[in-house]
């Protein structure tokens, strides 16, 4: 691999809509990725032990049924499936139908290759300004984009989505339920395939059929348009579309979300952060973040430590990284509050499970997904992304939050009529915390797991 930098990115999130070229392969060629896939498990997993998984037995079970395959979608749900038997995040292998392949695209045209990605992305990831959660047994709108397709047709949070082109909404939420996951995986694997669904070619529509707030039906058909977000290429990740908002809230707090931990956003999180100086608190929302580069969350955690810390410990097969914050000159002292939910995942749980642990962020909103393990990206030679764990974390008490999450000090259970008339709860409790000054409570070592 030419980059060694550690993600602890869900690819759920970032990189399973994308449409790109479709690689047909060999049985010789399948052979050959299927025992790299299993050797890099039996190499590189940080636990020699693979988790109590038998994994000679797991390539005894499974490499009948990848010579079996007989296309190429059925083998990479095989290698996918054989994965999961770890039972562990970050975990995957991504078709190179999602990931895009760059030699075909260079030669496409005269366009400079990474311009070319971007553009491609951007056409075959269009999107349409919304967010739909599981919320009180129904699939409800929670976030509407500013200007966006779905803000511009009247959608707004607390509108129960029923169909999407026609598809109940409701039995994918019954198909997961087969799954056996713990109910915030469930949540989170919901709110990901709803955002997949939403997606497609730029111009293309969708159809969406809602229940507005007297529960009357209505069906819109909207027209998805290219993000607007900042093109990221970072080693073998797909093409990821950055966004950052910062602006000031009710009483002058400052309010700041992105949506992955991406270097090339850094300079414009501190540029926020110092613009913020002034604050009486500040609102760090990662909701729906996935993730992204591991050392962005010690960069980021910096910005408000005035003395060295330790958001966590990484343990390897052999040794250990710990993610020390060593304080900004103009680090921000005043009141932090982070939001999260089921979509929040990996590196923005380093970042809030540490900061919380230690004092210095109150965390607000639902439990975060509970998938923590720094990660590494290797091409295959059928061209796909191979995502695997090397790497346990555990917070400064000696947390671990794979499998866990992060439990919020303020719980905030989102109910539609909450939505309705607040258009966003936790937000709105997150602000409330910072003008009462409410004191975080110590997290709980157990937690809930129940959530």
């Amino acid at each position: 691999m030419k980059r060694t930098a550690i993600l602890t990115t869900t690819l759920l999130a970032l990189a399973c809509t994308a449409v790109g070229f479709v690689q047909r392969t060999t049985s010789d060629l399948r052979q050959q990725t299927f025992e790299l896939v299993w050797r890099r498990v039996k190499e590189k997993h940080y636990d020699p032990q693979l988790n109590g998984v038998d994994w000679d037995a797991i390539h005894e079970k499974y490499a009948p049924l990848v010579a079996a395959a007989r296309s190429d979608d059925e083998f990479y749900a095989l290698l996918n499936q054989m994965l999961g038997e770890l039972h562990q995040s970050h975990f995957a292998v991504i078709p190179p139908s999602v990931t895009i392949d760059e030699d075909a695209e260079a030669g496409a045209s005269e366009t400079p290759p990474s311009e070319a990605r971007s553009d491609r992305r951007a056409d075959h990831d269009a999107e349409v300004g919304l967010t739909v959660q599981w919320v009180e047994d129904q699939p409800v709108i929670t976030r509407v984009e500013e200007r966006s397709p779905a803000a511009r047709a009247g959608l707004r949070p607390g509108f129960v989505v029923t169909h999407i082109d026609g598809e109940p909404v409701n039995e994918l939420w019954e198909k997961l339920a087969l799954r056996k996951v713990r109910p915030v995986e469930r949540r989170s694997l919901f709110m990901r395939r709803i955002d997949r669904r939403l997606r497609g070619p730029a111009g293309s529509t969708v159809g969406i059929s809602y229940l507005d707030e007297r529960d009357r039906p209505h069906t819109v058909t909207l027209k998805r348009q290219r993000s607007d977000g900042r093109p990221v290429k970072f080693g073998q990740l797909p093409v990821i579309f950055t966004k950052i908002e910062a602006r000031r809230l009710a009483h002058g707090i400052g309010y700041l979300r992105f949506n992955a931990f991406m270097m090339p956003l850094l300079e414009e999180i501190r540029r926020a952060i110092r613009s913020f100086h002034d604050a009486p608190g500040i609102i760090i929302d990662l909701r729906g973040n996935p993730g992204g580069l591991g050392s962005m969350a010690t960069a980021v955690a910096r910005l408000f430590y005035e003395k060295r810390t330790l958001l966590g410990t990484m343990k390897l097969r052999r040794g250990e990284i710990r993610f020390a914050v060593f304080p900004a000159p103009d680090a921000y002292s005043g009141p932090v509050v982070i939001l999260t939910d089921e979509g929040t995942a990996s590196t923005s749980e380093i970042l809030a499970g540490g900061m919380q642990e230690t004092g210095r962020a109150i965390v607000v909103g639902r439990p975060s997904l509970g998938a923590v393990l720094p990660s590494v990206i290797e091409k295959l030679p059928t061209g796909a992304r191979l995502q695997y764990a090397i790497a346990d974390f555990k917070t400064p008490g000696g947390l671990l939050l794979e499998g866990r999450g992060v439990y919020p000090d303020v719980p905030v259970e989102l109910t539609r009529h909450d939505l309705l008339t607040q258009s966003d709860p936790i937000l709105e409790r997150a602000i409330s915390v910072i003008v009462h000054r409410r004191p975080a409570r110590k997290a709980s070592a157990a937690g809930d797991q129940s959530h």
